[in-house]
């Protein structure tokens, strides 16, 4: 029996075929609208909506708007809960190829127009939302009348940190007294005291964790804000997805069963950096490099002409041995290009001078006071002084960058005061100062959209909080997946609205690294606080 030969017509037609079917499968997506009742039981499907629209944001809650006629199969589910009234919680999910939207309803109204006709009007709200109100106490496993430490600190891998934080505070939410009376007990309230019910957070194994390092001190602050610096600037990403048992894969076999539904938080590593030993160690590296950077290419593309081999084009090594990973989705302009519209805009320079300041260094004020006070004490006149010396000496800093002088000529703007540091010879006035050099500067901002199918695939390809290059008049950029928008109404056809990029600056990596050791520094001085250490005199 011999071989066949091969065709090389003959396979290129196949694959020509292929790809025009899945292309085809992929224009046509089917949407699945469901509800749920408050112990997330289906209640039933929506097919008769007349328009829907969902967003998907990176590391923020997005929202839903969908309009129905007022027909609608479960009218009643929605407005005559007889038993729970308005406080009833309604979860919402719609399904696509390759994603599912989780949500609750927060807002449901009887819409009548000009000529008589009604429309139900819905709003959702994403379940990330659940992260923006979780509080992260003081002390979580303290009574709340007595919360001591005065701070949870944690240093250490982000994912790491972020996760100790939910999961400590989600296990005073979750303990045994949050069940109303009357339900201790019964299954759909998860019995009593599970730690993993309502809400479960994928654990981390802080040994293994590389992402970057960082710092943060809670005091009742909100999860979403204590987390925003640290999620923007290491390139994790914090999600948030509901678990629908026959339906999902297990979030965390190897950590916890989840038997019942359950929204699952998780952190994701999306900064593309990756690490010579594979433990904690390369987030201490990644921020080393950051932080010896020369603030003037904080960003780094591939050479599209090069062709020599993969990690030479799509990646580079880094000098403490880390391997940064170029995006390897890439949008052109052209005919036949997925480019949607696109901003690419030029900003000018605001100031020049950057000050800070307002206070002097503790030991400078202490040691005046102490060497004028002395002096008259010989005469008996120590009373006199009551610190009309103080904050006056190294009280203030002006930075300037000269050769920003030099580039913007005599008619540049001048100077701003950028508040964040009352003195300017701590750590916190050097990253003030540096980030106000930074947010001053000029620079190229961009926001592009893409579209799905053109040729990459959302969900397959590329997904949420990856990072995507596009070239764009001839300058290459590349940024994070930002928002995710699906939208799909009776005139078009059901399709994604991919966004690259927030219209901001990409960041230098040097501020980057100077406020994570800012929050380093912050976070010792609320553990000297605690412990009655005044770092006010020791620190300059």
């Amino acid at each position: 029996m011999t071989t066949p030969a091969w065709d090389p017509q003959a396979e290129a037609l196949r694959m020509d075929k292929a790809f025009k079917e899945e292309q085809e499968q992929q224009r046509n997506p089917d949407v699945l609208v469901r509800y749920w009742d408050k112990f997330m039981r289906e209640v039933g499907e929506e097919h008769s909506y007349l328009s829907l629209e969902f967003t998907y944001p990176r590391n923020s809650a997005g929202g839903l708007k969908m309009i129905c006629p007022r027909d609608m199969v479960h009218f009643d589910h929605i407005f005559n809960n007889l038993e729970d009234k308005e406080d009833a919680t309604i979860p919402i999910t719609v399904n696509t190829k390759g994603f599912r939207w989780d949500g609750y309803i927060t807002k449901a109204s009887i819409i009548r127009d000009e000529h008589g006709v009604e429309t139900v009007d819905i709003e959702a709200i994403h379940c990330w939302n659940h992260i923006a109100t979780i509080c992260c106490w003081a002390s979580p496993f303290a009574p709340v009348l007595a919360q001591f430490p005065r701070h949870m600190i944690q240093f250490g891998p982000v994912r790491t940190i972020i996760t100790n934080y939910l999961t400590a505070n989600l296990i005073r939410l979750q303990a045994s007294d949050w069940v109303p009376r009357q339900d201790a007990g019964k299954p759909e309230w998860g019995g009593i005291g599970n730690s993993l019910f309502p809400i479960a957070v994928v654990p981390v194994d802080p040994l293994h964790d590389t992402s970057k390092w960082s710092a943060a001190s809670a005091r009742f602050d909100m999860a979403d804000k204590l987390f925003a610096p640290m999620l923007e600037d290491s390139g994790v990403m914090l999600t948030a997805r509901f678990f629908l048992p026959g339906e999902d894969e297990q979030p965390a076999p190897d950590w916890f069963y989840l038997d019942r539904p359950t929204v699952v938080l998780e952190t994701v590593d999306k900064s593309g950096v990756t690490g010579p030993t594979g433990t904690l160690i390369d987030g201490i590296l990644s921020w080393i490099e950051e932080f010896s950077g020369d603030g003037t290419t904080p960003m780094r593309y591939p050479n599209l002409d090069s062709t020599t081999e993969y990690e030479a084009v799509y990646g580079e090594r880094l000098s403490q041995g880390t391997f940064r990973n170029y995006p390897w989705v890439w949008y052109f302009e052209g005919e036949y290009s997925g480019i949607g519209r696109s901003e690419v805009a030029l900003h000018k320079p605001t100031a020049t001078d950057i000050i800070v300041g307002g206070r002097s260094p503790g030991w400078v004020n202490a040691g005046i006071e102490f060497v004028i006070k002395g002096l008259l004490s010989l005469i008996g006149l120590g009373w006199l002084y009551r610190g009309q010396l103080n904050d006056v000496f190294l009280a203030w800093n002006v930075y300037r960058n000269m050769d920003r002088v030099h580039r913007a000529g005599p008619y540049a703007f001048r100077e701003l005061y950028i508040s964040g540091s009352d003195k300017a010879f701590n750590l916190d006035g050097l990253v003030a100062a540096r980030q106000g050099m930074h947010l001053t500067r000029g620079y190229t901002s961009k926001r592009v959209t893409v579209e799905d199918n053109a040729p990459y695939i959302l969900g397959k390809d590329y997904g949420l909080g990856d990072q995507i290059g596009f070239a764009l008049d001839g300058q290459i950029f590349t940024d994070y997946v930002t928002e995710l928008t699906f939208v799909d109404d009776r005139e078009t056809a059901a399709k994604w609205q991919i966004v690259v990029g927030d219209g901001s600056d990409e960041e230098d990596s040097i501020i980057k690294a100077w406020q994570r050791l800012g929050r380093v520094a912050a976070a010792i001085k609320d553990l000297a606080t605690d412990v009655g250490a005044d770092l006010d005199l020791l620190i300059f």
